[in-house]
């Protein structure tokens, strides 16, 4: 007799279970998900326990007749695809058709559905048939799960506690509302609303009541398009930051997905303006011809695999950056609430239009000059400046060629302690630390000249010596040429070394074996070289250098330099290590510190 043996429906289905149903948030995720593509406009999630004591999901969709309702819980048995074609086509949520059977066979599950002229409900019990019958209920489905894991031990020995399970119910219901702002959500928890959304459309509405109305007043919008792709969404400005990655949300039409080369594109853009381990808050939703993205790459659907991921990267890194540099990005310093602020009004109460941004002068400076301003320092000051003041010397480097429009005129009124600028103008009041903003200025003047690429070349009195495992070694030479043409030159001077015996002046001050092999392996893992991007460090550290320190005393002439080339700036918001380099009191906020207004 053989040793293969055909299993039966239980036991296929509870394997299946294993991959598809994870935790309570799979259940919840795997229901909610079908009455999305049952056209629902109303889903309600009831949970109690964590979803071990009970899920139930409720929506008002299409519904089914008593003949779809007992075939559901057969594996793969889906309204959603019929051929190879759909299966390369898929626009909507499930397709598989494993949830129903995997779920109903680790549980007690029970569904009643109408289609509006007749309610049906059909019972299983850990996947075995319990019943069926005709009811009354209204159009849509109800699906009650309870009991969940109480077959299979092993899986609910895993189960963490109630609240962390819940959270992990709860950020799927948040996230799937932002895929889906036309769907109004309502999320219960042992009989209290936990969160609920109104379904009327206004993406901006949902952030709101996930992080709050300030949030959701302090995003910017997004949208661009380009050959097969078509993103929109909202992203954080700069002073409104996480700690962690996952508030970045992409979504691949309307689909939650983890896309990791997305979330890296955006945060490459807000690398230069964001302090190490701070990240935007950000939704984006992706829309792509369903030929040219593969959702069907994981059991939980949560990753995707695009054709032509570098113009989707391309797409999104650029659309991120031209609305970023369009928005005025100045730290505001936020006061402290009132009783009356604390209160937060209702939904329908909120305007979710956004303030527009000011109208920033954009008149080119075409030259140095400093005629606007002598009528407001006094002469004595003028005629006091030393010929090699601070900020002068850094003039003589820097600034002579910049002829950059000025994003906003900033006057120069004082400075504190030697270390921090005063500044208005009819917007209100600024403060500038010089240091980081003399940063920023350099920073930007010497990013723009490494970018004009200079291949001189200095010998090394002690040439470098670099050795690989022979599978790099391999690669390396077939892709040396790369490094070549940024003035890396390698020798082959064993069976897997090699040697270097000059360099580029740029790399005259910093550790050029960091460098050298941080770009080598990025030509073994991307087989190209983002020659700026290897710079950033040695740029940053430049900038450190030859930046005015703090106790440094200037008069208003040099603080309006520095202001004005501050704002020349493409950002002039950060210094090249996200700290803030302006903070900005409005009028309103200086009366209200005084207690001018109430």
């Amino acid at each position: 007799m053989g040793k293969i043996v055909q299993l039966d429906d239980v036991l296929s289905n509870k394997i299946a279970a294993g991959e598809v149903v994870e935790r309570p948030a799979s259940v919840v995720k795997e229901l909610v998900e079908n009455s999305i593509d049952a056209s629902s406009t109303r889903i309600q999630v009831y949970i109690e326990e964590g979803g071990l004591s009970l899920i139930k999901v409720v929506d008002n969709g299409e519904g089914m007749p008593l003949e779809d309702a007992k075939l559901c819980f057969s594996r793969h048995a889906t309204s959603k695809i019929k051929n190879d074609h759909d299966l390369f086509n898929i626009m909507t949520l499930g397709f598989r058709g494993e949830a129903i059977p995997s779920i109903a066979s680790i549980s007690h599950f029970e569904l009643k559905s109408s289609t509006g002229e007749q309610g049906v409900f059909v019972r299983y019990e850990f996947g075995k048939y319990k019943g069926e019958g005709i009811i009354e209920c209204p159009k849509g489905t109800q699906i009650t799960v309870t009991r969940l894991f109480q077959n299979v031990p092993a899986r609910l020995k895993y189960v963490k506690s109630v609240n962390t399970e819940f959270a992990a119910i709860q950020q799927y219901i948040e996230r799937i509302a932002l895929a889906y702002p036309m769907i109004s959500f309502s999320l219960y928890h042992n009989d209290k609303v936990i969160f609920q959304t109104t379904g009327q459309g206004q993406l901006l509405e949902v952030i709101s009541q996930m992080y709050g109305i300030a949030v959701a007043k302090n995003m910017i919008s997004i949208e661009s398009e380009k050959d097969d792709f078509k993103i929109e969404g909202y992203i954080s400005k700069i002073d409104t930051t996480r700690a962690s990655k996952k508030n970045i949300i992409t979504l691949v039409n309307k689909r939650y997905v983890k896309n990791t080369m997305s979330i890296d594109a955006l945060n490459s853009v807000y690398r230069e303006y964001l302090a190490d381990g701070r990240f935007p808050i950000a939704v984006i939703n992706i829309e792509v011809d369903p030929y040219l993205v593969d959702v069907n790459v994981h059991p939980s659907k949560l990753e995707v695999r695009f054709s032509k991921e570098g113009d989707l990267r391309e797409l999104v890194f650029n659309t991120v950056k031209d609305a970023l540099i369009k928005t005025n990005l100045t730290y505001q310093v936020k006061n402290k609430v009132t009783e009356r602020e604390v209160f937060k009004p209702k939904l329908d109460q909120v305007s979710f239009e956004l303030t527009p941004e000011p109208v920033l002068d954009t008149k080119p400076v075409v030259h140095e000059s400093y005629i606007d301003y002598e009528s407001q320092i006094d002469n004595s000051i003028i005629e006091k400046k030393e010929e090699s003041s601070p900020i002068e010397k850094q003039e003589e480097v820097i600034v002579e060629e910049v002829i950059a429009p000025i994003k906003e005129k900033i006057h120069a009124k004082a400075q504190i302690h030697g270390t921090y600028l005063v500044g208005e103008n009819e917007r209100g009041l600024f403060l500038v630390d010089q240091h980081a903003a003399q940063e920023r200025i350099n920073y930007e003047y010497y990013k723009k000249k490494f970018a004009q690429f200079d291949k001189t070349i200095q010998p090394l009195l002690i040439p470098l010596t670099l050795e690989y495992p022979i599978s790099d070694f391999l690669l390396l030479e077939e892709r040396k040429e790369l490094l070549e043409q940024v003035g890396i030159t390698l020798e082959v001077f064993s069976e897997h070394g090699y040697i270097v015996r000059g360099l580029p002046l740029w790399m005259k001050n910093i550790d050029e074996n960091i460098f050298i092999d941080a770009m080598i392996q990025e030509v073994l893992s991307k087989n190209r070289i983002d020659i700026v991007a290897m710079q950033e460090h040695a740029i940053a550290t430049l900038s450190c250098k030859a930046s005015l320190k703090a106790n440094t005393y200037l008069n208003l002439i040099d603080i309006q330099t520095l202001l004005d080339n501050l704002m020349r700036c493409e950002n002039p918001y950060v210094c090249p290590h996200g700290r803030p380099t302006i903070l900005f009191y409005s009028d309103y906020d200086l009366e209200k510190l005084f207690k001018r207004v109430v």
